[in-house]
């Protein structure tokens, strides 16, 4: 094929994938569709947005959407340069809309908006005014500031970048429900210490459209600043995110690169925190966890595992038009003081706890019918394992040693049948999914219940404590086979663009939109599957370990239900090692004794020898 779409190089570490596994590789965009075979009938390419979903804008560019950019900062003095270069460097600033999480001392910090303002005022006067690329109208107070929202906390509310992230997730859902944010809007998250090339905003969007996926997500590693303006090595070279290490956590490691590509590069699900930009319904669907104080490490590997579940794709973009102020962020000893914020040890360990459950890690929960909620969504984690190569489960970095930094192929999945803009709504207190009868892509999706012709039937659990064993096995191996079914014919469908296939599925559902039930009364009981009501019912009874901790729960007693998705947040509201697993809270029952016990000695000795001192004369 020859070089000409450009290269990437997978490493040097032949120990670890062999020599088949290191050096460069020509870059292949068909493989991505093809995965290297000539079989027309192999070719699955990934969904483009559909006329119907289209909301009356052009299927490429930005005209008609704004674009929202998400910023966390942590007492960061570069915020303020920030949005200056972001607005003066846009082609389209009038078009941006900013949230900022902005987590600061006021008496101590500049604030993020009046800082820019006070930029602006003396760019304004070197100019003498002209336009907003200059500085703003002569006279304009500050040009664009009505464009940005600020969410103040108090830096000593601070709880990591989960929770800040997540901050800015539920400003966004409020958005949303005001109509000021669009399903086919542009979003992009980053850093609150970031440059931009001239006009980086309608260059984002046209690299995003080179994906041509309606379910891209951009991310990487950004470039230093001092990259602005070059072509790095004369090669276009960009960093490739596509290995994780493992930490506390799994931690996304060994950035390689590559060089002269003429589109975005597909990836195995490897995201990072410092760009992220896709339509907004991406930062809808899949919003960051928020349940996770104190997550440094892990946090993009949970956010990776999230979007690919939900059928989102991870690309490197092949130019780079956002970069990262290295040197001046973390020289800074004040915006990485996070973490003497409000989260406490035990947060900490819940958090790793809820992590390890996510993704089936070491140190999560043991019991696999009360994990199985969490690990169930439009893929499995099987398959996730299967397409990154990373043998969570145990902690390594590969299954196979076969490096997946080089081609790989995009996996088929059924869209939605109402749309990619479709959002899913959940009960704010319990997050039991309330868009009923479920559709083949919903974790709640049960074929006997919501497929095509199937009325609406109830889905309370029956309380079958003594269930046979053997029955128990029977439903879980029809559930897989059910599973496995399904994946087949997400396949069979991609062949065919899915156009006519889902069209019953979807006129049964447009035809109970009238007809949706209301909320069930407490104590109603949503099942996954004949599978997981046994494990539903043990935790009702139970009630000794929570899949999900007190970050989470609002109120009862049942596990929440198994969506990555989590609507308004509740938040901290109490902790404790009462809310860890067994057997760290009789380690530290232990502990206490001992200190109790060694405590008393000390204090028993002290009194014994008294008598015995004598002072220096």
């Amino acid at each position: 094929m020859g070089a000409d779409k450009g290269t990437i190089f997978l490493g040097v570490d032949e120990k670890t994938w062999g020599k088949e596994g290191t050096g460069w590789v020509d870059y292949d965009p068909d493989f991505e569709c093809t995965g290297g075979s000539s079989d027309p009938r192999d070719k699955h390419c990934p969904h483009v947005l559909k006329p119907s979903d289209d909301m009356g804008r052009k299927h490429s560019g930005r005209e008609g959407r704004l674009l929202h950019v998400n910023l966390a900062s942590f007492r960061d003095p570069l915020c303020p340069r920030t949005l200056k270069y972001m607005f003066t460097k846009a082609k389209r600033p009038q078009d941006i809309r900013v949230r900022v999480l902005q987590q600061s001392v006021p008496e101590e910090d500049v604030d993020c908006l009046e800082g820019y303002c006070q930029m602006m005022a003396e760019l304004r006067k070197e100019t003498g005014g002209g336009d907003t690329s200059k500085g703003g109208p002569a006279g304009e107070d500050c040009p664009h500031r009505d464009q940005v929202f600020i969410h103040q906390i108090h830096a000593s509310e601070a709880a990591g970048p989960t929770y800040a992230r997540g901050l800015i997730g539920i400003d966004m859902l409020k958005a949303f429900e005001e109509k000021k944010i669009s399903q086919q809007d542009f979003c992009m998250s980053t850093d609150s210490h970031m440059d931009f090339e001239p006009e980086w905003d309608e260059r984002m969007v046209e690299m995003w459209d080179l994906t041509e996926n309606e379910y891209a997500v951009l991310s990487t590693y950004v470039a230093n600043i001092d990259q602005l303006g070059q072509n790095l090595n004369g090669v276009h070279e960009v960093p490739h995110l596509c290995m994780v290490t493992f930490t506390s956590q799994v931690r996304t490691h060994a950035t390689k690169c590559a060089r002269n590509l003429i589109k975005p590069k597909l990836t195995n699900a490897i995201w990072g925190a410092g760009l992220s930009f896709s339509k907004c319904h991406a930062e809808l669907k899949v919003p960051v966890d928020p349940h996770t104080p104190g997550i440094f490490d892990g946090e993009e590997f949970n956010r990776a595992a999230r979007f690919w579940t939900h059928g989102y794709d991870i690309y490197t973009p092949h130019r780079v038009y956002v970069l990262h102020d290295y040197p001046g962020s973390q020289h800074n000893p004040k915006t990485s003081s996070w973490g003497h914020g409000k989260f406490t040890s035990a947060d900490l360990q819940t958090a790793y706890y809820r992590l390890n459950t996510l993704l089936d890690m070491p140190g999560g929960e043991s019991d696999p019918e009360k994990a199985l909620v969490l690990k169930r969504s439009k893929y499995g984690l099987d398959d996730l394992i299967q397409f990154s190569g990373i043998d969570l489960r145990h902690k390594r970095v590969t299954i196979d040693g076969k490096n997946r930094c080089g081609n790989i192929q995009w996996v088929p999945f059924a869209e939605h049948p109402k749309g990619v803009n479709f959002i899913p709504r959940y009960n704010d207190t319990t997050e039991d999914p309330l868009d009923i009868p479920y559709d083949k892509t919903s974790v709640w999706y049960n074929p006997q219940i919501d497929g095509v012709g199937a009325g609406l039937v109830s889905r309370e659990v029956e309380r079958k404590v003594d269930e046979d064993p053997a029955i128990v096995q029977k439903k879980q191996a029809e559930e897989e086979a059910a599973r496995v079914a399904h994946k087949k014919e997400a396949e069979a469908l991609a062949r065919g663009n899915l156009n006519e296939d889902h069209k019953a599925l979807s006129d049964t559902l447009r035809s109970h939109d009238l007809e949706v039930p209301q909320l069930p009364e407490v104590g109603h009981r949503e099942v996954i599957s004949n599978a997981a009501a046994a494990a539903l019912n043990a935790d009702q009874m139970e009630n000794e370990i929570h899949v999900f901790p007190p970050l989470l729960r609002g109120a009862g007693n049942g596990i929440p239900k198994g969506r990555f998705h989590f609507a308004p947040v509740k938040f901290v509201s109490k902790h404790g090692v009462q809310h860890l697993p067994l057997q760290v809270q009789m380690s530290a029952l232990i502990m206490v004794i001992g200190i109790c016990a060694a405590v008393i000695v000390s204090v028993g000795s002290k009194n014994e020898s008294t008598p015995k001192s004598k002072k220096r004369g």
